[in-house]
C-alpha cells in the first residue's frame, strides 16, 4: 500500500497534490520553499513504495472525527477539515487554546478548569486572507471529555509534525543576525526581545511560561512577568521554546 503524501502534481499544475494512498485527490498546495520533493510519482514508484530496501517509518494513528457535520482528519502529513486542508510540512502559523468559563455549572470541567470550548488554527501567511485549518470543538456538542480529547491529539500532531520545524526556521535567522516577528507584537532579536514598548535584554530574561489564555516573559531575578502576548495570537505558543533554542548560553 502506498503512502500518503504531498507529491508534484501529475496533471502539470505548479502545486502540490495530495495523494491518500489509492487515489490522487482534489487536494492541492503550492510548492513549499526548495522546490519539489526529489523522486516525484511519475518518475519513481507510487508514493510509500520502498525503492531502497529501507524500512518505512513507524506512523501515527491518524485522526477522524466528524466535528459538527464536517469530517476532520488529522496525521502524520496533513490536517483536513472539510474542504479546508493543509500539510503540516507548509504549516508557517499555528495557534491552539481553551476558552475557560468560570463558574458555569453546565460547562464541562477539564485539565485546565471549566471549559467551554477548545480552538485549534494552523495556516500560511498572510494571517489574515491565507490558507488556514480551524476548529471549533464545543465540549456542550462533544460531551464526555471528546472535544478535549480531539483537541489533544491535533496539539500533539502540530508539535510534532509542523512547531519542531518552525521553531528550528525562526531560530536559524536570529542566530543569523535577524529579527524575527513572533505573535504579532513580539520581536525575538540577537540582544534579546521586544514588546508593548518594553526592551529586554537576554541577561533580564529567565524564560517564558503558556497558561490558558497568555504567554508570559518571566524575568530572570524570579520576580514578576515583565510581559505577555495573548495566547491566541499566531506563533504565540512557539515562544518557550524559540526564547530557549536562542537565548546565549549562561545569560
Amino acid at each position: 500500500m502506498s503512502q500518503p503524501g504531498w507529491y508534484p502534481d501529475p496533471y502539470g499544475t505548479a502545486s502540490l497534490r495530495w495523494w491518500d494512498g489509492q487515489n490522487w485527490t482534489r487536494h492541492v498546495n503550492p510548492q513549499p520553499p526548495g522546490g519539489p520533493p526529489e523522486d516525484p510519482p511519475h518518475q519513481a514508484p507510487p508514493p510509500g513504495q520502498d525503492s531502497g530496501g529501507a524500512a518505512p517509518a513507524a506512523r501515527s494513528q491518524p485522526l477522524d472525527v466528524v466535528v459538527d457535520g464536517v469530517a476532520l482528519h488529522a496525521d502524520d502529513d496533513v490536517v483536513s477539515y472539510g474542504a479546508s486542508v493543509l500539510a503540516w510540512s507548509l504549516v508557517e502559523w499555528v495557534a491552539y487554546w481553551a476558552v475557560t468559563v468560570p463558574g458555569d455549572p453546565h460547562v464541562a470541567v477539564s485539565a485546565h478548569g471549566p471549559v467551554a470550548t477548545f480552538v485549534f488554527q494552523a495556516g500560511r501567511y498572510p494571517f489574515h486572507g491565507g490558507p488556514r485549518v480551524q476548529v471549533v470543538l464545543d465540549s456542550a456538542r462533544l460531551p464526555g471529555g471528546e472535544a478535549e480529547a480531539v483537541w489533544t491529539r491535533l496539539t500533539e500532531l502540530c508539535r510534532e509534525r509542523a512547531e519542531r520545524r518552525l521553531v528550528a526556521e525562526l531560530a536559524g535567522r536570529v542566530r543569523a543576525g535577524h529579527p524575527v516577528d513572533v505573535a504579532e507584537g513580539l520581536t525575538v532579536h540577537p540582544g534579546g526581545v521586544h514588546g508593548l514598548r518594553v526592551s529586554l535584554p537576554w541577561s533580564a530574561i529567565g524564560g517564558a511560561v503558556v497558561d490558558d489564555t497568555r504567554v508570559w516573559i518571566e524575568p530572570s531575578d524570579g520576580g514578576a512577568p515583565l510581559l505577555y502576548v495573548p495566547r491566541q495570537n499566531p506563533n504565540a505558543v512557539l515562544i518557550p521554546e524559540l526564547l530557549a533554542a536562542v537565548r546565549p548560553v549562561g545569560r
